[in-house]
């Protein structure tokens, strides 16, 4: 009995890896989205420390956003934005669950793979780009090795991301052959895959009171549903791939300029040209994103106004009460980070003091 005991959790404990196709034990909390690139975008204070992120996900269709946080984040700043202390449950998820990660899909030994490509994007491109004053440059043209080094990286971070996201697909066909280039970290041919690059400048305002790194917090992290060009959001760089040769526009949100977007595409090119956005544009479709989310969200928010005032009063409130409740939410600077407590209290208080 013991043996067959032994046995079965022996085979609990395997899986087939996604990358070699082998039976192995799997590698856990293996980030499928590069962590150096995205954990500044994650953490609560814009630091490079592992373990302290604090992070908003939005779905347009719920009137709050869903909050989550990592294991090393400040106890106070984590009840401030819960509006509560957090759950036994919450706090297990947060040593377990982090964001971005797995843990039943690849071995060691393929980590070990993912970690060169990840070690050669870091200590031989990410320095042009982070740290870099590039004030006044609208691109930057990378040689032929280098090219290889970013291509490879960046394609990567496409196929994994398609083989843990269920949102998030690549075709059979180019799962497969970026599969085996990654496998056997082969950096050959990757020019005949179609990809664009941009880099996003990230630097402090000169009026930013704030002592440390927050700022970086601004950008975002997000694959992207779509096709012809898969898009994902990388905290300052945006990667786009296309998959076959239409290369059809896609402005998204202004990322993309009609003018220019096929510059950038880098299809059958030795070398590879990125696109620098300056920090001003940066923060002007940052505010085009933000503004969409805000206007999904505020309408949702309206609904729960409705159904908080139709409990109370027994009766549907006017247009006129509804529109004074988003104004007086348009108004809130951290509205987008609302938890579900923190807005049911807002509610409560509003409809109370307006109301009563």
């Amino acid at each position: 009995m013991r043996l067959y005991n032994s046995s079965q959790q022996f085979k609990k404990n395997r899986m087939k890896c996604k990358l070699c196709g082998l039976d192995k034990v799997p590698k856990s909390n293996t980030h499928y989205l590069t962590d150096f690139v995205i954990r500044t975008a994650l953490n609560e204070d814009g630091s490079k420390l592992r373990g302290k992120g604090s992070y908003w996900s939005i779905d347009p269709n719920k009137a709050t956003v869903d909050y989550k946080f990592q294991q090393e984040i400040s106890i106070p700043n984590l009840e401030n934005l819960l509006g509560r202390q957090s759950t036994e449950e919450e706090n297990l998820d947060a040593e377990e669950n982090i964001d971005f990660t797995v843990s039943d899909s690849f071995c060691q030994q393929c980590e070990d793979i993912f970690t060169k490509i990840e070690d050669e994007f870091a200590s031989k491109i990410i320095q042009k780009f982070r740290d870099t004053n590039l004030n006044g440059i609208d691109q930057i043209e990378l040689n032929k090795n280098d090219s290889q080094i970013l291509r490879l990286f960046f394609l990567l971070q496409f196929w994994r991301t398609s083989e843990c996201d269920d949102t998030f697909k690549l075709s059979k066909e180019l799962s497969e052959l970026l599969r085996n280039k990654i496998l056997e970290r082969d950096k050959e041919d990757l020019d005949k895959i179609a990809m664009s690059v941009t880099y996003l400048q990230t630097l402090k305002d000169d009026n930013d009171e704030d002592p440390g790194e927050k700022f970086k917090t601004e950008n975002m992290i997000a694959p992207v549903e779509g096709t012809n060009p898969t898009i994902i959001i990388m905290n300052d760089f945006i990667i786009q791939l296309y998959e076959n040769t239409d290369f059809p526009f896609e402005s998204f949100y202004g990322y993309n300029e009609k003018s220019n977007y096929i510059e950038f595409i880098n299809y059958e090119k030795d070398t590879f040209s990125v696109k620098i956005i300056s920090n001003d544009n940066r923060k002007k479709i940052l505010y085009k994103i933000n503004h969409k989310s805000v206007k999904h969200i505020l309408s949702n928010q309206a609904e729960l106004f409705i159904k908080k005032y139709s409990d109370k009063f027994k009766a549907q409130p006017t247009n006129e009460q509804i529109a004074g409740c988003i104004k007086k939410l348009s108004t809130i600077e951290d509205i987008m980070k609302f938890s579900e407590e923190k807005l049911n209290s807002f509610m409560t208080e509003y409809i109370d003091k307006t109301y009563m």
